[in-house]
């Protein structure tokens, strides 16, 4: 049987593909795993071939599902461009501020869409709020939040644009100095509280990295120390480019980043404008990190519904 598959259809499986299990790739996409069960069940049937091959610990793809995985990343490549050359032609008459809520790491990605939505709308402003409180959105300070934790607010919109990876990192300087380092006996520039909470912090201290002689409270004064040659630090993959990774046999946990907004901000056009301009430029850095690591996995722009997309 002939089959009709539509992009919906394809991104579905380009998901089951991307995280390995029904769960994960509903996570990715906002719907329950049942759903993605479902849906490929009807899509396989559809085909009268299987396309995954289910397990315990998974599900990977059959010779069928990985051609048609091509297929999905041709189409998504050709969405993605299209929104892109959608974005270039963007009008000059839109006016009026846009707040943005961001944590530090995220600071320079934003102002690169900043820079880029002044240029193209002269008549508008952006504000850059650089805090961790993730509340902001939600009372309204804020139109538009860069987050890293999904707080299930019904009233919001959440855009997932992609997962972070991390690692140990120390600057060459650092390993001249010292030689035959392990998780033990090397110096981490820590984080102060809530920072050291995360994640990626406990799976390394669990490793036995919780030596800490110095401790800061920004992610920036981290990065600075451990190119001063002052310790190592656990860090996004994508903002080490220029340093030495450590210790690559203890795994990380990757960190999930969306874009979140309110839907009646999105009504204001200069906002969803910025809004599609900011994820523009996340996906960009995200996808080019992704070619150089395959560590990095991501949702593109033809993702979201066309209302979302276009400016």
């Amino acid at each position: 049987m002939a089959l009709q598959a539509n992009w919906d259809d394809l991104r579905l499986l380009l998901a089951v593909s991307r995280r390995g299990s029904f769960l994960q790739a509903g996570q990715l996409l906002g719907v329950a795993a049942s759903t993605v069960s479902r849906r490929m069940t009807q899509l396989e049937a559809a085909l009268g071939e299987p396309l995954v091959e289910r397990g315990v610990e998974g599900c990977w793809l059959t010779s069928r599902g990985q051609s048609l995985v091509e297929v999905a990343q041709a189409a998504e490549a050709g969405l993605r461009r299209q929104t892109m050359a959608d974005t270039s032609g963007l009008p000059t008459e839109l006016t009026g501020s846009v707040l943005v809520s961001a944590g530090e790491g995220f600071s320079s990605w934003v102002l690169e869409a900043a820079r880029r939505f002044t240029a193209l709308h002269p008549r508008c402003s952006v504000e850059l709020l650089v805090t961790p409180d993730f509340h902001k959105i939600v009372r309204g300070v804020a139109d538009i939040a860069v987050r890293t934790t999904h707080l299930g607010e019904p009233s919001l919109i959440y855009r997932p644009i992609g997962r972070l990876a991390y690692g140990i990192f120390a600057d060459a300087g650092y390993l001249k100095q010292f030689s035959g380092l392990t998780p033990a006996t090397a110096v981490n520039i820590g984080l102060l509280p809530p920072l050291d909470s995360l994640p990626q912090m406990r799976a390394a201290k669990a490793a036995g990295l919780e030596r800490a002689q110095i401790s800061v409270n920004s992610f920036s004064a981290q990065l600075e120390s451990v190119r001063r040659g002052m310790g190592v630090a656990i860090l996004p993959r994508i903002l080490a480019q220029d340093l030495t990774e450590l210790f690559q046999d203890l795994e990380l946990p990757d960190m999930e980043v969306y874009l979140v907004t309110r839907p009646q901000a999105l009504k204001q056009a200069h906002i969803k404008c910025f809004f599609s301009l900011l994820e523009q430029v996340l996906l960009e850095t995200l996808i080019k990190d992704d070619t150089d690591s395959e560590k990095i996995s991501r949702v593109t722009a033809s993702n979201l519904p066309d209302h979302h997309r276009t400016c």
